[in-house]
């Protein structure tokens, strides 16, 4: 949906009775920072202008925008209190004169990959990315999973994934 104020990039309901619709409209041929304009329009599907919008953001669209604005407003929220409370702290730190620390990531190596299922935390995240994975979703292979879901170290586990292609799905397991 194009008008006069740009195209629509963005829609959501503004409260839990979804009477209103918040519509964000980009102007790109403006520079950043100035091309962005906000239009409220009481939710009525019979107003042309909110079925232009809803051509483009269903209801549930208009819901889920809702809901997900409102988890990142209490995170910001919840952000901006930290550092109301341990104002003095950081203030201390940034006058302190102390560089930033780089973040490194560490080399993938043999070493590295084993000592993981050391990390518990680590480890458990590991096995949620390998279940996420197609081949291990889609498997009917309970045993197969089941055993996974038991390895206790990261070559044990490395190698029940790598085992998927070796042995067929098992439908009455």
């Amino acid at each position: 949906m194009k008008i006069r104020e740009g195209r629509l990039v963005n829609a959501r309901f503004t409260d839990r009775t979804c009477t209103m619709i918040r519509a964000e409209f980009k102007d790109y041929s403006k520079p950043e920072g100035e091309n962005l304009s906000i239009q409220m329009h009481n939710y009525n599907p019979e107003n042309k202008f909110v079925q232009q919008i809803l051509a483009e953001h269903s209801e549930e669209d208009l819901e889920r925008n809702y809901v997900e604005f409102n988890k990142m407003e209490s995170l910001r929220k919840k952000m901006f209190e930290i550092f109301v409370e341990r104002f003095d702290e950081i203030i201390d730190y940034l006058d302190s004169g102390v560089p930033a620390q780089e973040v490194v990531e560490k080399p993938v190596t043999l070493t590295n990959i084993i000592g993981l299922s050391d990390d518990a935390e680590a480890f458990f995240k590991l096995k949620l990315e390998i279940f996420e994975l197609p081949q291990v979703k889609n498997s009917k292979d309970r045993k197969w999973k089941a055993a996974m879901r038991k390895a206790t170290t990261t070559l044990e586990l490395l190698a029940l994934l790598g085992s998927v292609d070796a042995a067929p799905d098992s439908e009455s397991s």
